[in-house]
């Protein structure tokens, strides 16, 4: 959708209406599944949890306070229109957990189908405002801080700190299985994240070393309708000059590529790895 948009301008606009669309869903999830079964939370969400549970203090008031400082800490860090996308993103999650949330129908059946559930609307609401230029704040800021100064991968830095807060969490509500939720939560809380910013539709690429490059490029080109790219290459072993073929295939095809491969040249080398998006003819076309 965002493709068909020359305007810029109009472009930015409907990034931070989907930033606020993607917030409130997470916002939903939360409301309606985690916090009525008490389910542990990582990152800021998870201590306005605590918050809540001990005080009564408001799940968006409380993340606003606690995000206020961290925004603050990285103006610089983010760049101006992250920043400014985050911004966005917490104060709609703040503003419809409180005022929305309320009125939202609340689940209290079963806790694992709560997580199930909860995780995956959790990572489409966060998934929709990570594709579209925002984060959901809080942890996010430390962890690309801690990655800037201190060369800690980001996936390390946040799954330290969020574990620390599920901990926490858990020890509040005096519940191990609250962190056991709480787990099943992150996961697919991930694998949805994972899919609508890389595409659940990946591809595989295949890189054949072969002697007979002229047939099996044919061969790929007439069976599966797929280009290849040859480069020279050397056996630094053998001393002997090869040809490299990259060709990408979608998933479903690379079966029927390394039968193909394997009866034109049984004796080539071919590797095969998974490539997250692909952009050009036949695939996907760039969306700046």
């Amino acid at each position: 959708m965002r493709k068909t948009l020359e305007n810029p301008k109009a472009a930015l606009i409907l990034d931070y209406l989907l930033i606020v669309l993607g917030s409130c869903i997470f916002a939903s999830g939360i409301a309606i599944f985690i916090k009525p079964a008490m389910i542990s939370m990582g990152g800021v969400a998870g201590i306005a949890l605590i918050g809540n549970y001990l005080t009564g203090l408001p799940l968006g008031v409380a993340s606003i306070v606690l995000n206020v400082p961290l925004f603050i800490f990285g103006y610089k860090l983010l760049g101006r229109e992250f920043f400014f996308k985050t911004i966005v993103s917490s104060v709609s999650y703040s503003v419809f957990i409180d005022v929305v949330g309320p009125f939202l129908p609340l689940f209290e059946g079963d806790r694992l189908l709560a997580a199930l559930y909860g995780g995956i609307i959790l990572g489409g609401g966060i998934g929709m405002v990570f594709k579209w230029g925002g984060t959901s704040g809080g942890t996010d800021i430390l962890a690309k801080y801690l990655n800037v100064k201190f060369d800690i991968s980001i996936g390390n830095a946040n799954l330290v700190m969020n574990g620390l807060v599920i901990i926490a969490c858990s020890l509040i509500y005096k519940s191990v299985e609250s962190a056991l939720y709480a787990i099943i939560v992150q996961y697919l809380t991930g694998v949805i994240i994972n899919a609508m910013v890389d595409g659940s539709d990946r591809q595989k690429e295949g890189l054949i070393i072969t002697n007979k490059p002229e047939e099996l490029a044919q061969a790929i080109l007439e069976n599966l309708q797929r280009g290849c790219t040859g480069f020279g290459g050397k056996g630094m072993y053998t001393g002997e000059e090869k040809t490299v073929l990259m060709v990408v295939v979608r998933r479903h095809e690379i079966s029927a590529l390394k039968k193909l491969v394997h009866q034109v040249d049984p004796e080539c080398f071919m590797l095969i790895s998974e490539v997250s998006e692909v952009f050009g003819t036949h695939f996907k076309t760039y969306d700046k």
